[in-house]
């Protein structure tokens, strides 16, 4: 008898010393059966992430001591262990019945009595019908764990099938092949596997339903047929005959063409490699689509590699446009595993905001102060680090041109501290392609920048002739690929019947297609659906097949030459290829696919944005309305304004059922951006959406942006219908006081006065900060502006911060301590930078350049006063008429 005995193969059941686990909440259980299939030591962080998202980091720490009192007490103070960093529970003497089950399933020379006992220890899935109140992280992170769980019991049924028949036992093999098809009834080998025992069983009709049912099944749930050797079973069953074994055709091996044509740009590259000692270089190799930019780059990698050099890439996708900071992701999670134990703590933290196995990410959204900055250093940093060796790393970054905005500003943060670090960063980019922001050109104005042309006719003709072609062919081959290298790669293609002319290039690129295995095109299908970069796990759950057959098939498909291995996933040869096969399934196809990789993301916590654009490519407009809200939630707290704006607007034209929330979001994001016509636009819309309850803060809102543009009497108006609605009295009151001042209005004052009587009545730091600040505005002394600054470092919103900072900076500069108001500045200005609010940047670089200037210190002053013109005249852009009122904001 063991003292404690864990069940979790079904219902939850736990003993101590024969007597049921006594705690007072699920959560102690929860934690109990988290540390159990774990298995080794977790972070305290990551528990109480866990179990309670919902609670800010002070809370769940303290939940999460007294669940582990109550834990440690129903367990008599054994087995459980914590430090200040992590618990652990050791089962060394207990009975734990997953660990029994994987301990039999691991022994190759289990017999069947055995393996029966094993997978019977199932009795449903992991912790069946057990859930946790407000703990969506605990739901998700049990139904991942059930579901590869759920693989491993099928696993064992197969062996334990296979021993059955083997022993003559058939009517127990059919039970058990029973029990295997229906933990997943898309799995194909299973329908098999079940045909053949009814046909040893002498059951021949139960073996002609059987394969009708999985006709069914796969119609339904992945639009397409059986295989060929489940056709020809079913056949030799109906027969009467052993099926006949389907030969494999050998794979066709893709010989590399040989890289000709490009000395030049070889040359600079490899010198701007090799030219770094301790300040990092960049360099874009750009041109038209298919000219040879990536084939050049990964040649490169190749030789740089072989010299000791590290290399972290990622490739982004046509379709991840607007996936916040997707880019980087792959980037970090490279880096990541390359340092492995080698991770800083500090770096994991910020890591995790894109990493979510790295634990829960910092509590501060990336518009708090200074969280960007920390952000975007770590990132550097971690980069860095991972490329760190005997020779300069590489940073690679295919496809410049189909980069998020996040991550192509990350990417220039990177570029402009390569100095001190020994990186190589090269990008690929396409000419071909819009680039309306000409956000790519800048990136690439900050490096060398390399351009890639056409093969030339004598280019074609070497190329020709290290295939055995004469100058006849080559010319044809000239004429036909125009020199262009992806037409003439697949136009030399392994697979083209010898002593033939060339074929046009989308017969080329058909012709290879149509050489590919049943299974290899429904995974390839299925991973064309994905995007151009695929992983094993996401294009087995979308393409319904097993691991064996996805494994088989990818190698089949990368010997072809149409996707190629990169580390641990896959990417297409070129995204003109994956479009062509996107092409051949039909609608419905794509939808069911889409559907099937948007529920994988979602299972494994992928981006929201990702897993939005596949539920509305899969036709279900409810769950991407809300997945896109979810993602522009998401980019708005990682400060991706551009892409947030985006998401929102999808899941509004998906029909989203709150769409007063998204229009006042969308309104938040445009008078950051300084975009006050489509600001108060989208708080209109907002207004109109909304019940009783939301709009006082609208108004409000509104009363705000008209502030901003200097249009006092219908700010005030706004602030007016606001305070009749209800809003809080004394933070409108405290605007109401700041636009009477602006408009010389005596009551100024006295509307500050009772802002500030209210808020300290009713405990409003938010209020009563905005009221001192405004009341120092207002020149009534008493150190004001110190007490905004004092009450506002309670704050989430840094607003009033800066404010306060600006507005006691332009006091200090007056009583002539200039070195101190510019050290105020400059502190608002890094608040302000992570903010993302450009009018009151340009603000604080005017008041920083006046600053300077009174100091004698011109060259820097003129350079802030430019930057503060640029951004003025920016705000409120696209406009109908400019708006003389934005220059007027110095004090706020």
């Amino acid at each position: 008898m063991h003292a404690l005995r864990i069940s979790l193969l079904g219902t939850p059941l736990v003993e101590v010393e024969g007597s049921p686990l006594r705690v007072d909440t699920r959560k102690a259980t929860a934690m109990l059966a988290h540390l159990a299939v774990t298995g080794h030591p977790v972070s305290r962080e990551v528990v109480a992430a866990l179990l309670w998202p919902e609670f800010d980091i002070d809370r769940s720490r303290s939940a999460l001591r007294r669940t582990l009192s109550t834990l440690r007490t129903a367990l008599d103070g054994r087995w459980l262990t914590a430090d200040r960093s992590s618990i652990a529970i050791d089962l060394d003497d207990a009975w734990f019945d997953l660990a029994e089950f994987r301990r039999t399933a691991a022994d190759p020379a289990a017999t069947a009595e055995a393996l029966a006992a094993a997978v019977d220890m199932h009795r449903g899935d992991l912790l069946e019908g057990f859930a946790v109140r407000d703990s969506a992280a605990f739901d998700d992170w049990q139904q991942l764990a059930a579901e590869g769980i759920r693989r491993e019991r099928a696993s064992a049924l197969d062996r334990l099938g296979d021993a059955l028949a083997a022993a003559g036992r058939n009517d127990d093999a059919v039970a058990r092949a029973e029990q295997r098809l229906a933990l997943d009834p898309l799995h194909e080998p299973a329908h098999r596997r079940l045909i053949e025992r009814y046909a040893a069983s002498g059951r021949r009709g139960d073996a002609m339903s059987q394969y009708r049912e999985c006709v069914r099944v796969l119609d339904r749930e992945l639009g397409v047929r059986p295989l060929a050797e489940t056709t020809e079973l079913y056949h030799a069953v109906n027969e009467g005959r052993r099926p006949a074994v389907a030969e494999i055709p050998p794979a066709v091996t893709a010989a590399a063409q040989p890289l000709v044509g490009r000395d030049v740009p070889w040359r600079l590259l490899s010198d701007l490699h090799a030219g770094i000692s301790a300040d990092g270089r960049m360099a874009v190799i750009e041109g038209e689509s298919g000219v040879g930019k990536t084939r050049l780059a990964e040649e490169l990698l190749g030789a740089l590699q072989a010299q000791g050099a590290t290399v972290v890439s990622a490739r982004p996708s046509p379709g991840e446009h607007d996936l916040a900071y997707g880019v980087v992701a792959q980037l970090l999670r490279t880096a990541v595993e390359r340092l492995g134990d080698g991770l800083p703590g500090h770096c994991a933290g910020e890591a995790a905001r894109l990493l979510p196995e790295l634990g829960p990410p910092p509590p501060a959204s990336l518009d708090d102060p200074g969280a960007r900055l920390r952000f975007l250093e770590a990132v550097g940093q971690l980069i860095a680090l991972a490329c760190d060796g005997r020779v300069a790393g590489v940073v690679f970054v295919d496809d410049l041109h189909w980069c998020d905005p996040a991550s192509l500003d990350a990417l220039g943060y990177l570029a402009r501290r390569l100095p001190g670090r020994r990186l190589l960063l090269i990008a690929t980019r396409r000419t071909d392609e819009p680039d309306p922001d000409h956000a790519c050109a800048r990136l690439a104005q900050a490096g060398e920048r390399i351009a890639l042309g056409r093969l030339t006719r004598s280019d074609v003709a070497e190329l020709a002739g290290s295939h055995g072609l004469g100058p006849v062919e080559a010319e044809a081959l000239y004429s036909e690929s125009e020199g262009l290298p992806l037409f003439l790669a697949e136009l030399l293609a392994p697979d083209r019947p010898p002593d033939t002319a060339p074929a046009g290039v989308r017969e080329a690129v058909e012709a290879r297609l149509d050489a590919v295995s049943e299974t290899g095109a429904q995974v390839l299908s299925a991973a064309a659906v994905i995007g151009r970069t695929f992983d094993v796990d996401t294009v087995r759950a979308a393409s319904g097949r097993s691991g064996e057959e996805v494994v088989a098939a990818l190698e089949e498909l990368c010997a072809r030459g149409i996707i190629v291995e990169r580390d641990a996933a896959y990417d297409f040869g070129h995204e003109r290829v994956r479009a062509a096969v996107d092409e051949r399934s039909g609608l419905a196809r794509r939808r069911l696919l889409n559907g099937r990789v948007a529920e994988a993301l979602t299972l494994r916590h992928g981006d929201p944005a990702l897993t939005a654009r596949h539920l509305e490519l899969a036709g279900r407009a409810d769950e991407a309305a809300a997945a896109y809200a979810a993602a522009g939630d998401r980019a708005r707290s990682l400060a991706a304004h551009a892409e947030a704006l985006t998401h929102y607007r999808s899941a509004l034209a998906l029909g989203h059922p709150q769409p007063s929330q998204l229009h006042e979001a969308i309104g938040d994001i445009h008078t950051l951006r300084g975009e006050y016509a489509a600001a108060l636009a989208a708080y209109d819309a907002a207004a109109a959406h909304s019940g009783p309850e939301r709009l006082a803060a609208i108004e409000h809102k509104l009363g705000s942006v008209h502030e901003r543009r200097g249009e006092w009497e219908l700010a005030e108006r706004h602030l007016q219908e606001a305070l009749a609605l209800g809003g809080p009295p004394a933070r409108v009151q405290a605007d109401r006081g700041l636009v009477a001042w602006r408009r010389g209005d005596a009551g100024a004052l006295g509307l500050c006065d009772e802002a500030l009587r209210l808020a300290e009545a009713e405990g409003d730091d938010e209020a009563a900060a905005r009221a001192h600040n405004i009341l120092g505005v207002l020149g009534a002394g008493g150190g004001h502006f110190e007490r905004s600054l004092e009450l506002s470092e309670r704050l989430a919103d840094p607003s009033i911060r800066i404010a306060a900072l600006n507005n006691l900076a332009r006091a200090r500069a007056g009583e002539g301590d200039l070195e101190h108001a510019a050290e105020l500045v400059r502190e608002a200005l890094g608040l302000v930078a992570a903010q993302g609010d450009r009018h009151r940047e340009a603000a604080l670089r005017n008041n920083l350049a006046d600053t300077l200037h009174r100091a004698g210190r011109d060259d820097e002053a003129m350079e802030e006063l430019k930057r503060a013109v640029a951004i003025f005249a920016e705000v409120g852009g696209h406009e109908d008429e400019p708006q003389p009122g934005v220059w007027r904001l110095v004090e706020w």
